[in-house]
């Protein structure tokens, strides 16, 4: 047993002692306020940094070579023009938080309706609300490998893929213009970890069997990789 957490250490506890975690955190409440706050920062700082130390001018001629390079040099040098430093770091800053907000309530709309076969389940919504800001704590490592590489890498011209290091576009050098660098890079390593925390958690939570936990935790992601894959291949 671990001794009485309080927000900070159940952060840790999390990580390091999921199962008793999450068996003391199903008692408390109001408590997911902390990893609401570090998952957040942990989407906004690396891309923050990220547009302090880049070359701008090279991430744009990325950016038009990549995605922009069918159409006519008078038009690609308009878009050049509306690129801007300050725009891309408020975008980058304000679009993480309102993925994150989606994607907590879509996965809290998720396990609300699929624990609903324990008949003794009285979490709702806003519990797994709740729950999902601790199953997402491992951004923070990422976020932390991706400060260490930004920093190591401080030459300017720097991949956007950085702010990403655990994902496999970065880690297999998928270049930007590939068919598959879209889903290489929503695929990252913390994604696991966040699967396997969420079928700790929900066994704790729900009285549902580990096979049907670890179904719940990994089939989405699994699932929408697949499908993704196969689209990519076959049109």
């Amino acid at each position: 047993m671990l001794s009485p957490l309080n927000p900070f250490t159940a952060c840790i506890g999390v990580l390091r002692h999921p199962k008793a975690t999450f068996a003391q955190l199903k008692e408390q409440h109001n408590w997911s306020w902390l990893p609401f706050l570090l998952v957040t920062l942990a989407a906004i700082l690396p891309v923050y940094y990220y547009f302090q130390v880049v070359d701008f001018q090279w991430y744009k001629e990325v950016i038009i070579d990549s995605q922009f390079a069918n159409i006519s040099p008078g038009e690609q040098q308009a878009i050049s023009a509306s690129l801007d430093a300050t725009k891309s770091i408020v975008g980058t800053v304000i679009t993480p938080v309102i993925m994150l907000l989606v994607l907590v309530s879509i996965i809290a709309f998720y396990l609300n309706v699929v624990t609903k076969s324990d008949p003794d389940n009285i979490k709702s919504f806003s519990d797994w609300f709740g729950f999902t800001w601790w199953i997402l704590l491992p951004s923070c490592v990422g976020a932390l490998f991706s400060g260490v590489i930004l920093v190591w890498l401080d030459h300017g011209q720097i991949s956007f893929d950085a702010v990403s290091p655990s994902a496999l576009s970065f880690l297999f050098a998928i270049p930007v213009s590939s068919a598959w660098f879209g889903l290489a890079s929503s695929i990252k390593l913390e994604i696991f970890w966040s699967m396997y925390l969420l079928a700790i958690g929900v066994s704790q939570w729900v009285t549902l069997s580990r096979r049907r936990a670890l179904v719940i935790a990994f089939a989405p992601c699994l699932t929408l990789w697949l499908v993704w894959a196969l689209i990519i291949a076959f049109y």
